[in-house]
């Protein structure tokens, strides 16, 4: 009777978010005299939930090790920026898509080594990050706003959207639920002493390396959305994302209880909750 109560328990546990987007969607639909589904506001409720989706799958391996980022708006405004300024050149896309994962992978890297090797905090160290991504923008974008060449509005569409989320999801899924690396992390989040001593540490710098790997991805799709770059770039991010984990029924303070359905049903609630509200 124990164990059949604890896997009723556990598979609540599981519904229950579910449960919660099902309750919201009636309540909007309802609340929102049908407007919650149109046409046009399914499509403005997905665009807004692929790059914070996209996000938080790389965000779940830093938090899964107990870390702390608050760098992530900041981060995706500098990689648009770097980005854009690189397209205007005339380079493929595909060079402009690689830029974007570079400039954000920089800016993790360095998150990653002061955190993990210099054992500053990771609050502090992501809030520093943040507001150093913000003053690049908001000098170079003061007095001018950066758009896309044309021709990269063409990758403003569903199919490639869609086609990012769901790869980079399968990819995220089987790193952290079937690799050393997210049950590495997951191991730290629970016991870092236990971690260390087993000789696991190490892979929270792989967290910092995927999660900065994912914000430029999501860094290209909105920069093709959105097709300039301002000082606005990016702005409140951070906090979708982390709210997005919450929701989720990510621990924050990591560990075993930690998984990725999390970051979509997060993701999908934040978005929906915000655009219902408004409605």
């Amino acid at each position: 009777k124990v164990k059949e109560k604890a896997k009723a328990k556990e598979i609540l546990q599981k519904i229950i978010p579910f449960l919660g987007i099902i309750l919201m969607i009636i309540i909007f639909q309802v609340g929102g005299e049908g407007k919650l589904l149109t046409k046009g506001n399914i499509n403005s409720i997905l665009n807004q939930t692929v790059y914070i989706a996209i996000m938080a799958f790389g965000a779940i391996f830093v938090y899964s090790h107990g870390g702390m980022d608050l760098s992530y708006g900041g981060v995706i405004g500098f990689s648009v920026l770097v980005a854009i300024l690189v397209a205007n050149t005339g380079v493929p896309a595909g060079v402009v898509f690689i830029t974007n994962i570079l400039a954000a992978l920089v800016w993790f890297v360095l998150n990653g080594v002061v955190s993990v090797y210099l054992q500053v905090s990771p609050f502090i160290t992501s809030l520093c990050i943040m507001y150093m991504c913000r003053g690049i923008l908001n000098t170079v974008c003061a007095s001018q706003k950066y758009s896309i060449p044309v021709e990269l509005f063409e990758f403003d569409n569903q199919k490639f959207k869609l086609g990012m989320l769901l790869g980079v999801f399968i990819i995220c899924y089987i790193l952290f639920e079937k690799t050393a690396i997210g049950k590495d992390n997951k191991a730290i989040g629970g016991n870092p002493a236990a971690a260390k001593q087993a000789g696991v540490n190490r892979t929270r710098m792989i967290a910092y390396i995927i999660s900065g790997i994912t914000v430029g991805i999501a860094g290209f799709i909105l920069m093709a959305r959105a097709g300039s770059v301002s000082t606005s770039t990016g702005q409140g991010m951070e906090m979708n994302v982390v709210t997005a984990l919450v929701l989720g029924g990510v621990p924050l303070s990591g560990g075993s209880k930690v998984k990725m359905i999390g970051a979509v049903v997060g993701s999908f609630s934040v978005i929906l909750l915000r655009n219902g509200l408004i409605i």
